[in-house]
């Protein structure tokens, strides 16, 4: 018999701040992003981050790898959670893994480490429903050469795994 949540329990898969604080502070995190191209792979889809690591800048979305959880299934989440897509796991292909290092993460004196898997997938360019962590959505050339370096590294990886 599963134990019911308490209230001040956060919902499943989360970690409290000061435990998300501990843990960034004292380890890299495991996340996963994916990545959408429109048909032709010449546009992807990034999102404009409120938060640090990254706030202001066009970022590709994802997240933190709960426990437990495959990687294709966070990719499946990220897409729904962020930008309110439904998507297939046979739509969508890992395509590499980037260790990212920032100076800055959400926590003041503390920074961002993560190794990060990362997958692509092919979607109609469309409207998106974006969460809380992101201004504005937009799509964006492969080749522009203002977009982030990590940035640019995971659509290369992308680009050669679809």
């Amino acid at each position: 018999m599963q134990v019911p949540l308490m209230p001040t329990d956060p919902p499943e898969g989360e970690l409290p701040l000061d435990s998300y604080r501990k843990a960034m502070h004292e380890l890299p995190l495991v996340t996963v992003d994916i990545l959408f191209f429109n048909p032709e792979k010449t546009k992807t889809l990034l999102g404009k981050r409120v938060r640090e690591p990254y706030a202001r800048i066009w970022y590709a979305f994802g997240g933190r790898l709960h426990k437990n959880e495959e990687f294709a299934d966070a990719a499946l989440r990220i897409a729904k959670k962020e930008c309110g897509l439904v998507l297939k796991a046979e739509n969508i292909m890992q395509a590499g893994v980037l260790n990212e290092i920032s100076p800055n993460s959400i926590f003041e004196g503390v920074n961002y480490h993560s190794v990060d898997i990362y997958f692509g997938c092919i979607i109609e360019e469309q409207p998106v429903v974006l969460d809380d962590q992101h201004s504005e959505a937009r799509w964006f050339d492969v080749n522009d050469p203002t977009l982030h370096p990590n940035v640019q590294k995971r659509i290369a990886g992308a680009l050669g795994a679809l």
